[in-house]
């Protein structure tokens, strides 16, 4: 308990005067003449018995009566966060959850539009004079000011729902900072969400009065799309593929039989009925081919009642006509590289010598093989440092009799493991690492007695201690028989024995045309076939066309922006951080023309519909400075007063005051 004037307690010494009076006052004795006192004395004991009574009971009323009287002017109060109670005015921030979980009903009503409604009352229970700040997932500088009540109400009426998702401890950080900006005043932060589990943490103490109060809707149903990718990350044109799709119910009931249906370039591709059991995911495939190169817009979809903005998940990808592959040789080379892309229609493979090579071409190949190479020059090693630098792929297949030291100088130059002098030593490959990428779709099930290439010589590879090292086949004798290297932007593959059969029968094994087929197809930074709206989207752009002043922008024909940019090479990298205000297929531009495409979803964060209530609430922000509001109250405004200014007790002191003074008044009145 506090006190508003607690001086004012020095009036409880004037309780003494009601005592003093009934000590001296009423103990005086009057004498009365009686002739005959033989019948009095029986009555004179009861009457004095019944008097004293009386006369306390008197002064018990009159002295609880000006007690009570004095309490009203100290102005008791009962404060729910136990702290002493502060006239002074008032920071005010107040955050509304605006993210799509919001737009469930409770009560026929739109959770996001009870939010607001309690944010108003929450201002009610504060003075005209006091400060407000509004906060939002947006983080609208408009919103993130300090403002008048009047002003704070204006803009509490404005706020929509969003796509973007913020967690509860980055919005305090916002809190805290505004607070920061106002002088000594009493600071209240609050926090007005459905709380769904995923976005808050352990909690921490906030530095000001944190307040949290849940919403819920009613989580009816949930469908929605949890991913996608394709079986073979190369498309081929009028070849078919695989789109795998992950879609997963949310909800409390099974979906029996929901269409969906994919759409390339908006025509229906394929179509399925699924039945998706409750709080679970199933994961579904649609086959097509692409008879036209290019970029291509793709779209899943199917309609979910009553949450809908997570029923489109679209996503982009493009269909080369050619991509080119160069094998860099000597006068003399065995033609395994050549089997492998000659007849592959994705891929156009050019052969040329190394006396003919023109360095500034190299940019344009998906992959170069350093083909048996017998030494290799200081400027080609410059040139496919830049090459890996602006993301492309080397595979390196030494030469039966190389000059190792060139060798060693541009494997060291790109951050390779080097190559050891050659070893006439028997063996044969142990252990297929098929973790890797690049042995995606070359098997489904390893066979346990599957044949394994075997060598009579070879170079090793003396790996060290070179962090950026995968092996891909491993030998007997403990070491690697081909590793993968992350160089700059790009992949370099080596390896350690010639193609020619003296060395190994690698070119004969089923292995060895899949693998150098993917060391063309794989990149270390492939676009991705979406990104996710709110996070920190970083696409990768490769085209010769444009220049590092060349202007890029990104637009849905509604829509469009210019993201933050830097040229490495022939690489543009686009950094979208901006909240988009819609999903779909994003043109990215540059001189106004089209040079790729790019999807956006939103964040599926938002489709579990799993929210903490009162109590989980309770259980994680339990600091002595943190307050769990109910949301059950009529009018917020009495409790946040209430939890402000603490319970005023004045006015029943006064009611009681007024009490005793009157049970005095009948004693003294009736009791004869």
């Amino acid at each position: 308990m506090g006190f508003v004037f607690p001086l004012f307690l020095w009036a409880l010494l004037l309780l003494a005067v009601p005592i003093l009076i009934h000590l001296f006052y009423f103990r005086r004795f009057k004498k009365i003449y009686f002739s005959d006192i033989r019948f009095l004395k029986e009555v004179q004991e009861e009457k004095s018995t019944i008097e004293k009574l009386k006369k306390r009971l008197v002064l018990a009323a009159r002295l609880l009566a000006l007690f009570f009287l004095i309490l009203a002017f100290v102005q008791p109060f009962i404060g729910k966060n136990n702290t002493q109670k502060q006239p002074e005015n008032a920071a005010v921030a107040v955050y509304i959850d605006n993210s799509y979980s919001m737009g469930l009903k409770a009560d026929g009503e739109a959770v996001l539009q009870i939010a607001k409604t309690k944010a108003k009352e929450i201002a009610e229970a504060y003075n005209d004079g006091d400060k407000f700040a509004l906060l939002t997932n947006d983080l609208e500088g408009t919103h993130q000011r300090w403002m008048s009540k009047q002003d704070f109400l204006d803009v509490v009426e404005k706020v929509n729902l969003s796509p973007t998702i913020k967690t509860i401890t980055e919005i305090s950080k916002k809190e805290a900072a505004l607070f920061q900006t106002v002088g000594n005043v009493n600071k209240a932060g609050f926090f007005i969400s459905d709380f769904q589990k995923n976005m808050f943490s352990k909690s921490e103490d906030t530095g000001f009065i944190a307040h949290f109060l849940p919403i819920n809707g009613v989580p009816e149903k949930n469908v929605y799309v949890d991913s996608c990718w394709f079986e073979q990350p190369v498309f081929t044109l009028n070849a078919s593929n695989k789109l795998m799709v992950r879609i997963k119910n949310a909800g409390k009931a099974s979906t029996d039989k929901m269409r969906i249906s994919v759409k390339i370039n908006d025509a229906v591709k394929a179509i399925n009925d699924l039945t998706i059991p409750a709080s679970s995911s199933v994961l579904d495939s649609f086959h097509f081919s692409i008879t036209q190169a290019g970029w291509q817009r793709g779209e899943i979809s199917f309609n979910d009642y009553p949450i809908t903005f997570d029923d489109h998940f679209y996503f982009s990808f493009n269909v080369a006509d050619k991509e080119k592959v160069v094998s860099i040789e000597d006068a003399e080379t065995p033609n395994h590289v050549a089997s492998v892309f000659t007849d592959d229609a994705h891929f156009q493979l050019e052969r040329i010598n190394k006396g003919q090579i023109d360095y500034s071409s190299l940019k344009k190949y998906a992959l170069v093989v350093l083909n048996q190479l017998q030494d290799i020059s200081s400027g080609l090693a410059t040139t496919l440092k830049a090459y890996l630098e602006n993301g492309g792929n080397l595979y390196i297949i030494p030469n039966t009799q190389p000059n190792i030291a060139s060798y060693n100088a541009c494997l060291s130059n790109i951050n390779l493991a080097t190559l050891g002098e050659l070893q006439n030593k028997q063996g044969e490959v142990s252990t297929i690492h098929t973790s890797d990428v690049l042995f995606s779709g070359i098997f489904q099930q390893i066979p346990k007695n599957i044949e394994k290439p075997t060598f009579s010589k070879f170079f090793p590879i003396l790996s060290g201690r070179n962090q950026n090292e995968r092996v891909l086949l491993s030998t007997n004798l403990n070491l690697p028989f081909i590793s993968k290297f992350e160089s700059g932007n790009g992949l370099a593959y080596l390896q350690a024995v010639p193609m020619q059969k003296e060395f190994s029968n690698l070119a004969s094994m089923a292995i060895f045309a899949p693998m150098l087929y993917n060391a063309a197809v794989y990149k270390k930074n492939n676009q991705a076939l979406y990104y996710v709206i709110g996070q920190n989207n970083l696409i990768e752009l490769k085209n010769e066309q444009t220049t590092s002043e060349s202007n890029y922008k990104l637009s849905n024909g509604k829509h469009e922006f210019i993201p933050e940019n830097r040229s490495i090479g022939n690489t543009t990298l686009l950094n979208v951080q901006t909240n988009l205000p819609n999903d779909g297929i994003y043109s990215i531009l540059s001189d106004n023309k089209t040079v790729g495409m790019a999807a956006f979803n939103y964040d599926r964060t938002e489709s579990s519909l799993e929210f903490a209530g009162k109590q989980d609430l309770a259980s994680i922000y339990n600091q002595k400075n943190q307050l769990i509001l109910d949301n059950t109250q009529a009018n917020l405004a009495a409790e946040v007063k209430q939890i402000k200014d603490g319970v005023a007790l004045w006015k029943l002191c006064v009611i009681l005051s007024l009490f005793f003074l009157l049970i005095e008044i009948l004693l003294i009145r009736y009791w004869k």
